[in-house]
């Protein structure tokens, strides 16, 4: 039975519920099926139980499941990406975009303010933009795969890695309370922070971490 802090690997599929529109999935096979194509990585992804790193109404659905167990669940806009709001509903003058080399289409993910936003409408002049999650106010289905607890600490550490920098590392080994990890790509130091905040949270709290590039 899977418990708290167990490091778990799933497949899943989110769909909204009243279309069955598939927004986000991990599963290649179910993509296929689906024509489902782009520049996307399909592959499991790591759950830490009780963590924030997948939505929590997921998280806490794994704690007592089992491996090869596979299960839907239902996600009300509370418990999913927010109810929608009007307020975070704006309007701005077409020069704004236009002054930034931007030519808003209704659909658009724009940035704004430092915050992303989705272009609702343009007309006269004006664009309409949500500051709203693309997601808000929807009802959620997820169907869940229970693929694989993790129990080497090695294979935590580069899951962990993985999470945070989309890639595995080259090599990753520990000694003496040392996590070395050799990694193609350059690791941003604020994400080094979170990488090693995890490892000795859900790991142990004695380990030291280095990361360096081949």
């Amino acid at each position: 039975m899977i418990n708290k802090n167990d490091f778990v690997m799933i497949n899943f599929v989110g769909r909204i519920a009243s279309s069955g529109q598939i927004f986000d999935l991990t599963d290649k096979a179910v993509a296929e099926k689906e024509n489902i194509k782009g520049d996307y990585k399909f592959s499991p992804i790591l759950v830490i139980v009780g963590s924030n790193y997948v939505l929590k109404a997921i998280s806490d659905s794994i704690e007592g499941k089992n491996v090869g167990d596979k299960y839907r669940i239902n996600v009300s806009p509370k418990d999913g990406f927010g109810e929608f709001r009007k307020d975070l509903i704006k309007t701005y003058g077409l020069s704004i975009f236009r002054n930034n080399n931007i030519n808003p289409t209704v659909g658009d993910m724009v940035m704004l303010d430092n915050t992303m936003a989705t272009v609702l409408a343009v007309n006269s002049g004006r664009v309409l933009v949500s500051y709203n999650h693309p997601l808000a106010g929807k009802e959620l289905t997820y169907d869940i795969d229970i693929l694989s607890i993790i129990e080497n600490n090695n294979e935590k550490c580069s899951a962990i890695f993985e999470h945070y920098t989309g890639n595995k590392p080259e090599t990753i080994d520990i000694t003496d309370e040392k996590v070395l990890i050799k990694t193609k790509e350059e690791v941003k130091p604020y994400v080094k922070d979170s990488i090693l905040s995890d490892i000795q949270k859900y790991i142990n709290k004695e380990f030291k971490l280095d990361i360096s590039n081949q």
